[in-house]
């Protein structure tokens, strides 16, 4: 009985390795083993998917030639655009449904900004076309009350469009996270406020921002990073002024057959990601400690 009773607290401390070993797999086949394939092609001169040999040649390609820095400044560009209009939406959006509506609307608004993530994002590609083009909504509205005397053709195949069909597309996933941050936050903090005299500016500035900063890395983890790989909106809707590095691997890979070239703009794209999430949770980080101090 005694040794049968010293043997559970062991099996109970193997149990939790042995259970974390499996999601440990998991993530190491699915992601760091591609990731490994990803930085070994990056290396090798390739044509049409065949390795021939080891070079440097692939990122010194990406790093001199003018026609990929001015890709990656126009990506760069968008990307940053369309992430701080989605949190200039997200932001009030958020507060409005955790702060201000009831629950029964607050659940509604909810799903309803669910649902509008469910449509298929081709469909939804096509749509914002049919809304932008010439003979679109926005020109027909323009024309019709004489603020324009001719169709705008900025609106479609240019950078413009693809800002806004990206912030169109990822708004629900920049406004939820946003969401579920000041929801957690503790109305006694805003009562407080408010008894000391504080302007909505001032309590929405030094309590809903800081205490909604998690919210906001984890927003940009989601959206802001994978604007970066996006393809098919710069594809459908960007033209030449639209054209993203997400088009240029895209090219390179299936088009051109240059896996290594792909693979290396593939390869510093992660390592600008990576950049990024840091440079968020960081901020995220000092925010919150504001908030709390």
């Amino acid at each position: 009985m005694v040794a049968r009773a010293a043997s559970a607290p062991r099996r109970r401390s193997l149990a939790g390795p042995f259970y974390a070993s499996v999601p440990t797999a998991v993530l190491i086949l699915l992601f760091i083993g591609p990731m490994l394939i990803l930085l070994y092609y990056s290396f090798q001169e390739s044509l049409f998917g065949q390795a021939k040999g080891w070079t440097l040649d692939n990122y010194a390609t990406i790093l001199t030639d003018k026609t990929y820095a001015k890709v990656m400044f126009t990506t760069v560009l968008i990307c940053t655009t369309s992430m701080l209009l989605m949190l200039a939406i997200a932001i009030p959006l958020a507060y409005l449904l955790a702060m201000r509506l009831s629950p029964k609307i607050e659940l509604l608004f909810l799903l309803l900004l669910v649902l509008s993530e469910e449509l298929n994002p081709l469909i939804r590609v096509y749509a914002w076309r049919t809304i932008l083009g010439r003979e679109g909504v926005i020109n027909f509205v323009l024309t019709r009350l004489g603020i324009v005397d001719q169709p705008l053709d900025i609106l479609l195949f240019s950078s413009l469009a693809v800002v806004i069909v990206l912030s169109g597309t990822y708004v629900t996933y920049t406004t939820i996270p946003i969401y579920a941050a000041l929801k957690a936050v503790d109305p006694v903090l805003l009562e407080a406020a408010d008894d000391l005299g504080a302007t909505f500016a001032t309590r929405f500035r030094k309590i809903l921002l800081p205490l909604a900063a998690p919210g906001i890395f984890v927003a940009i983890i989601l959206v802001y990073i994978p604007l970066y790989s996006e393809f098919a909106a710069p594809a459908l809707v960007g033209g030449t002024s639209g054209y993203m590095i997400g088009n240029a691997i895209q090219e390179q890979i299936l088009e051109a057959g240059n896996r290594g070239v792909g693979a290396a703009m593939s390869f510093m794209l992660l390592i600008l990601s990576c950049a990024i999430a840091a440079f968020g949770y960081r901020l995220g980080r000092i925010k919150r400690l504001q908030a709390t101090a």
